[in-house]
Parts: structure tokens; C-alpha cells; sequence
């Protein structure tokens, strides 16, 4: 938001509050319809709106809004689903199996749900539980790699097996002993692509995750 945005919305929310400390529940009703007419998936705005129809007695009203923010939830979250195919595809499961794990944690009474735990009764089949000690099996993996035995064949098999960040420091550790290694520093300027793709894409979804986390307050303020 620019200073001018961040200022209204601080305006409109102490406004808003003060409202509701003072039991002018109609007020902030209108106001709250007002600021949404404008910015309609504003959270907070969002949560005065649900309260002041709680407070005022307007349930069926209120009913519609969570029913349209549980949509909206579902909507969003399925990133998660689509993020565990996408890792699934690439052979990274492990990844996969926690994505799809949180979007039934979001969503566990939909169908998408009911699908997504057939497809992680197949995956995690016989297995341990897939995210128990994984990033330190990968530490003590790369640690008992003596730096001789680092070549870009090597860092190939960790790309492969999902380990970029492995991979990278592998290439690296060449790059330092043969800082003319062409081979060594094209597979270095892919994995840093990829490992940049890879950080956006987490970055989009723990924006998702607090966006989701803000909208549950709702639940909070119309309990």
C-alpha cells in the first residue's frame, strides 16, 4: 500500500473501532458497507462488516458472508493442491505430501479433500512420515561428501533428487578450486534460477498462509 492507502485504512479502522466500543453497531454496519463497496476482500473490513450483522441481528446476512469467505478460502487454497501436483510431477513427494496435507488441513469436509487423501494413502503407503529429519538427512548426505568427489556429475544426481540447495553448494565448492569450469557455472546459473523460482513461489504462499490465517479472526469476532 502507499502512505496515502496505509493512512485511509488506519483512519477507517479507528473510525471503525470506535464504533463498535460504543455499541453504534448500525454506524459501523454502513461504514463497514461503505469501505467494501470499495475494497471488498478487505479483511479487516471484512471482520467490522460480520461483527456490526452480529451485533444487529442480520444472521442470515452473516451466514452468506462466512459462507462466502469459506468459498473464498477454498478457492485460494487450492494453490496448495496445485503446488502438490506440480511437485509431484518434478518427483519431489516429500514436498508434494506436505502440500497436499495442508490444503486437506484447510479444506477437510470437500471433495477436493476426499480425493487428495486417497492420493496420500497411495503416497505415503508403508512409508515414514515424510517430513521427520529430512533436511538433516540432507545436512549429514552433503557432509559426508569429501570435496574431491565434488563434480557437476555429482551435483547433477542431488538436482534430480530435489536437492537444489545441495546441488548449488556442490557447484560452488568447484567453482572456488575452478573458478574456469563453464560446465560447473551454467549448472550453477540454473539451479539459482530455479532456486529463485522456488523462492518466489514459497513467498506467494506464506502470503496465502497469514491472508488465511487474518480471515479466520472473522470466526473470532463473529463468535
Amino acid at each position: 500500500m502507499h502512505d496515502n492507502d496505509l493512512k485511509e485504512k488506519a483512519a477507517f479502522l479507528s473510525t471503525a473501532q470506535a464504533y463498535l466500543d460504543q455499541s453504534l453497531y448500525k454506524e459501523a454496519l454502513d461504514y463497514a458497507e461503505s469501505w467494501l463497496k470499495r475494497y471488498p476482500v478487505d479483511t479487516d473490513a471484512n471482520i467490522v462488516y460480520c461483527h456490526a450483522l452480529m451485533k444487529t441481528g442480520k444472521l442470515d446476512r452473516l451466514e452468506e458472508v462466512l459462507e462466502g469467505v469459506e468459498n473464498t478460502i477454498l478457492q485460494l487454497s487450492r494453490i496448495y493442491a496445485f503446488m502438490g501436483d506440480i511437485c509431484l510431477e518434478g518427483g519431489l513427494t516429500r514436498e508434494a505430501i506436505r502440500f497436499y496435507r495442508k490444503f486437506i488441513s484447510i479444506n477437510p469436509e470437500t471433495t477436493d479433500a476426499e480425493r487428495l487423501s486417497v492420493k496420500l494413502r497411495t503416497l505415503t503407503d508403508g512409508q515414514d512420515d515424510p517430513a521427520d529429519g529430512m533436511e538433516a538427512q540432507q545436512d549429514d548426505h552433503i557432509s559426508h561428501v569429501a570435496p574431491d568427489f565434488y563434480t557437476v556429475t555429482l551435483a547433477e544426481l542431488y538436482i534430480r533428487q530435489g536437492y537444489l540447495q545441495m546441488a548449488a553448494d556442490v557447484l560452488n565448492e568447484i567453482l572456488k578450486n575452478d573458478p574456469e569450469n563453464h560446465a560447473a557455472m551454467d549448472k550453477l546459473g540454473e539451479v539459482n534460477m530455479i532456486l529463485r523460482d522456488k523462492k518466489h513461489k514459497e513467498g506467494v504462499v506464506q502470503e496465502l498462509t497469514r491472508w488465511l490465517k487474518n480471515i479466520d479472526r472473522i470466526r473470532h469476532y463473529a463468535s
